[in-house]
């Protein structure tokens, strides 16, 4: 077990070679959903012990370099063999649009050269599986590449030893079967060549109920002639549906959009990096504006994917889109007749993976929950993934995840000037700051309040900022037809477990800016242990946020105060209010420090000031 750790820690790095790679991610390739309470510290002894193996191997000390918050491993590229198979493909295509297949055939050699058996095959784990499907498609499209300019060299007794054992693996494959075809015919071999034909149809009907493609069906009419047929084009990518299309689905510039510069470039430039597809997510609370944000991103990049962006709306917290469903319409976007589209899920991704591997594609997947199967969105090729999200993804390998929170105090201001107007906001300054810490810096709550005020030209912003401070139901007023606050929020929280939303409620009354560890037991039902994993949630969903994650009594959470209010209301509603009460006394009651918070479920406020709670009028 400790050999698999250590080998599916280096596998993730080098899969990130050159990027930092959280140390949830390592957390999540090794453990996926089930991590021991000691995972962080059994990551730092696997890279403790990787070191140590590279230095007695006569490698760098520090080959793997401690960055915030995960680790990075410093490689060139001719280091890794997947790097240096794109480089030999990415040549092999150069000299075959050159028109030198002979050259381009032995590249391609070269670079097919690289595999020498299923990749991370001496580990066992989720990360193995999605890497082995990713570069297994990858191999096939590139080894079709080749037998293509074969076929086109005249070359077609030799490929038949190639191609049967793979047509006889892969009869479903119908460009490895129309090749073999090719060449058995071409070599005055044509029963052969239709019984091939046969077993490919047989295979597709049994399994998919479709028989096989227009392109198939014609091969095989002109061999069952005896017509002569012309050698395949050498290609460079895979060969287009009839009526294909170059897609461009992503939604219209955000004329308004506001701030964020340096988020935004550290986004594309992580999506522009070249090699394997790239993953990126945004993840945070609802409201933060991730969707304006990766619709912005995606925007600037339209010439860096000139072979089309596709956009999905996954809708993960309302109603949510079957990644069947998904594929179907990406399928339909690059032309596959209706009636080609295979059933199943499987294989509505293996050709989706298929048409995608030689193409340079952002595909924006938005809100995405935990529970997506967006494994089977993800292209090949040199392609890129966006995703949004209001819980972490870091389940994916290789993603990077960026945590998107409240907008800058001066950003907040700009975007609710251009919301109500430059003068108005700057005559009455103070009030509008006001007025973006009462919405929480989050910019759809600045959106509606800018729309509200927009509605009321002569409502003066200090007015409207008494008006917020005083309703107990502050987030109906932030909330205004699709400017709906209330409802992202309350779409998150029937997401959490039902013990998960009782702390989240108690901890709202919690009357101080900061909640430490000791306190969120204090207030719980359950143990130490359960607590801590119902806060992970909750900061998971970014319900919470962590602001001291090393402090001596244990982390320290906060609200956003919009969160807040909205939770507070909640638990006047479903608590009622004793519900106030309650906390006091549980708080009153618990031992004192974090030894006593081991033992029963709370720990004690250590001052009358950190006490304060909200009683039973709050509530």
């Amino acid at each position: 077990m400790g050999r698999n750790r250590q080998l599916t820690v280096l596998a993730a790095l080098l899969l990130n070679a050159n990027r930092v790679v959280p140390v949830n991610s390592l957390i999540d390739a090794v453990w996926r959903s089930a991590p021991p309470a000691t995972a962080d510290k059994q990551i730092q002894t696997c890279v403790w012990r990787l070191r140590n193996a590279f230095a007695a191997a006569g490698a760098p000390v520090d080959l793997i370099e401690t960055e915030q918050g995960g680790y990075r491993i410093r490689l060139d590229e001719e280091d890794l063999d997947a790097h240096a198979f794109e480089k030999a493909v990415r040549r092999a295509r150069e000299l075959t649009a050159a028109g030198d297949l002979e050259s381009a055939s032995a590249e391609y050699q070269r670079a097919l050269a690289f595999y020498r058996g299923q990749p991370l095959a001496d580990i066992s784990g989720p990360l193995t599986y999605a890497v082995a499907a990713h570069w297994e498609e990858r191999r096939f499209s590139v080894l079709e590449e080749w037998l293509d300019i074969g076929l086109t060299l005249g070359r077609h007794a030799e490929l038949i030893s190639e191609l049967k054992p793979l047509v006889a693996e892969y009869p479903m494959r119908e460009r490895l079967c129309a090749q073999l075809m090719t060449a058995l015919y071409q070599s005055q071999r044509r029963a052969e060549a239709l019984a091939v034909y046969r077993n490919s149809r047989l295979a597709q009907i049994k399994n998919l109920g479709l028989e096989p493609s227009t392109g198939l069906q014609e091969l095989h009419q002109k061999i069952l002639a005896g017509e002569p047929i012309a050698p395949p084009p050498a290609v460079v990518a895979h060969q287009p549906w009839p009526g294909a299309k170059v897609p461009a689905q992503l939604p219209p510039r955000i004329k308004d959009f506001t701030g964020r510069r340096d988020l935004l470039q550290r986004i594309t430039s992580d999506l522009r990096a070249g090699g394997e597809p790239r993953v990126v997510a945004l993840a945070g609370c609802g409201g933060t504006g991730k969707t304006a944000l990766a619709i912005q991103a995606g925007l600037a990049l339209q010439q860096h994917f000139p072979d089309g962006q596709l956009y999905a709306d996954l809708r993960g917290h309302t109603d949510p889109v079957h990644p069947q469903e998904v594929l179907n319409g990406f399928l339909d976007a690059f032309g596959v007749p209706e009636q080609r589209i295979p059933a199943g899920l499987a294989a509505r991704a293996a050709l989706f993976r298929s048409i995608t591997a030689d193409k340079r594609l952002l595909i924006v997947l938005d809100d995405v929950a935990e529970s997506t199967r967006y494994e089977a969105l993800l292209p090949s090729g040199d392609s890129a993934v966006l995703c949004t999200g209001r819980a972490s993804l870091l389940k994916i390998p290789g993603l990077t995840e960026y945590r998107v929170d409240g907008l800058p105090t001066d950003e907040a201001l700009d975007l609710l000037a251009s919301l109500t107007g430059v003068e108005r906001v700057f005559a009455e300054l103070d009030s509008a700051r006001r007025i973006v810490e009462l919405c929480g810096h989050l910019p759809l709550a600045i959106r509606a309040a800018g729309a509200r005020l927009r509605a009321r030209p002569h409502c003066t912003l200090r007015s409207f900022t008494d008006r917020l401070a005083t309703r107990q139901d502050r987030i109906a007023e932030l909330s205004i037809g699709s400017l709906d606050m209330g409802a992202r929020l309350d779409s998150t929280v029937e997401q959490l477990s039902p013990l998960a939303y009782r702390l989240w409620l108690r901890l709202s009354m919690c009357d101080v800016d900061s909640v430490p560890e000791w306190m969120a037991s204090a207030v719980s039902d359950r143990p130490g242990e359960d607590t801590q994993r119902l806060l992970d949630t909750l900061v998971n969903a970014h319900l919470l946020t962590v602001t001291q994650d090393r402090a001596p009594d244990g982390p320290v959470y906060s609200f956003n105060p919009l969160v807040r209010d909205h939770a507070r209301q909640r638990a006047a509603t479903e608590f009622g209010a004793l519900a106030g009460q309650d906390v006091v006394d549980r708080i009153a009651l618990a031992p004192s420090g974090r030894e006593g918070a081991a033992k029963v479920p709370g720990a004690l406020l250590r001052s009358d000031k950190e006490c304060t709670v909200y009683g039973t009028q709050a509530v």
